[in-house]
């Protein structure tokens, strides 16, 4: 398959193309002046977008992040995470044709109006470059902060339903709206969209989900899953998308993934068996073991980063789970390999229909000492498909 690159038409998201773009993941710490220079140097490489995680919690428990095991990632907490639209916003002031979004939020935090009022004022801040990027929730984001934890993707499905009710709404017209989660009762939304709202893309890659996607979603961003659970997973929501009475060629197919790369195949192996990365691993679902003949560490219905809470899992408790994660599951859990094995894989997944990458370099999570040599290496893959 050629892939071919054109300039970037701020109201081009909502259609398809031939063409592959890259985006990564933008800082969540301080200082905050780096968002908008990572913002500037990304665009000027040639990465099509950034995107910033909706997270009070991260990934990482706090028991192991220190300098032995995560280098100079130590000086802050694996759960600094900078405000997301205000890190949208900062970034689409230092860009031109970027694309800006959130990797992703959820409605459990925030109320649904409050998500269509926060989007639709970033579409006229950014221009048209905006995504609204959402999901059920996880956990760790929820719980701990007295927040219940339940009925997750039905609540999804009702702010949807009410995100594009306040989207579609007209001026002095009043919302009313019955469920379960939320009730309007003489609301209104009256700010105009700049032209058109911004596009709804829909992590998440259980089957309810998927069937979200297909029924409300201009795009679907799942967190790295293999080549097989692609195809299944777009099945499904183009199943769902055609019951609806929706084009599924007009849902973005995106990918967002963890990347390991090095031009040495070895040296992949081996920054993902060191404790940093294995940490990481135990958010991975428990279904991945069990294709190995394995229980989860944490249990055989662990459902990864959805049920993960690092912050209330001991420095023991971490080590004595990385003993039992493979190599095998780790693989699994990341896009890795040298430059020309990972272009390899990414073809075989544009040739499914994947549309938009978006890709978090966690090499250097492993090995600090990789940071440069990494980018460099993502710079070749990025080269390829810029072709």
């Amino acid at each position: 398959m050629t892939y071919t690159r054109k300039r970037f038409n701020r109201y081009e998201l909502r259609e398809k193309n031939d063409m592959l773009r890259i985006g990564t993941v933008g800082p969540t710490f301080p200082p905050f002046e780096g968002i908008p220079k990572t913002a500037k140097n990304i665009e000027e490489k040639g990465y099509a977008s950034i995107w910033f995680p909706d997270h009070l919690m991260g990934w990482w428990p706090q028991s192991i992040w220190t300098p032995e095991i995560v280098g100079g990632f130590a000086t802050y907490s694996p759960h600094t995470f900078f405000e997301t639209t205000l890190s949208i916003a900062a970034a689409a002031s230092a860009s031109r044709n970027l694309i800006v979004g959130s990797a992703v939020t959820e409605p459990i935090r925030h109320h649904p109006a409050m998500i269509a009022q926060s989007y639709a004022t970033l579409e006229h801040i950014t221009k048209g470059r905006c995504i609204l990027g959402i999901g059920a929730g996880e956990k760790e984001n929820v719980e701990p902060y007295g927040l219940r934890y339940e009925k997750i993707v039905s609540r999804l499905e009702e702010s949807l339903r009410i995100i594009r009710l306040c989207w579609n709404s007209k001026r002095d017209e009043l919302l009313n709206f019955d469920g379960d989660f939320w009730k309007l009762k003489d609301a209104v939304f009256e700010l105009p969209p700049l032209k058109e709202r911004p596009p709804i893309w829909i992590g998440g890659v259980r089957e309810r989900m998927c069937r979200l996607v297909g029924r409300y979603g201009d795009g679907w961003l799942p967190f790295s899953v293999d080549l097989e659970m692609y195809k299944d997973k777009l099945q499904l929501i183009e199943e769902a998308a055609k019951k609806a009475g929706r084009d599924f060629d007009k849902i973005t197919k995106g990918l967002y993934t963890s990347v390991i790369i090095d031009r040495d195949h070895d040296e992949c192996l081996r920054v993902m068996d060191t404790p940093s990365i294995k940490a990481k691993a135990l958010s991975t679902p428990a279904y991945v073991f069990k294709k190995y003949g394995l229980e989860h560490p944490l249990g055989k219905d662990f459902y990864g980063l959805t049920d993960f809470v690092p912050s209330r899992i001991s420095k023991k408790d971490v080590f004595d789970a990385m003993d039992k994660i493979p190599l095998d599951v780790i693989q699994e859990t990341y896009l890795w390999g040298t430059p020309d094995e990972i272009i390899e894989k990414l073809e075989k997944f544009a040739d499914l229909g994947l549309e938009h990458l978006v890709i978090w370099n966690e090499t250097y999570f492993g090995d600090f000492g990789k940071v440069k040599s990494s980018y460099k290496c993502l710079g070749e893959v990025l080269d390829h498909f810029k072709e």
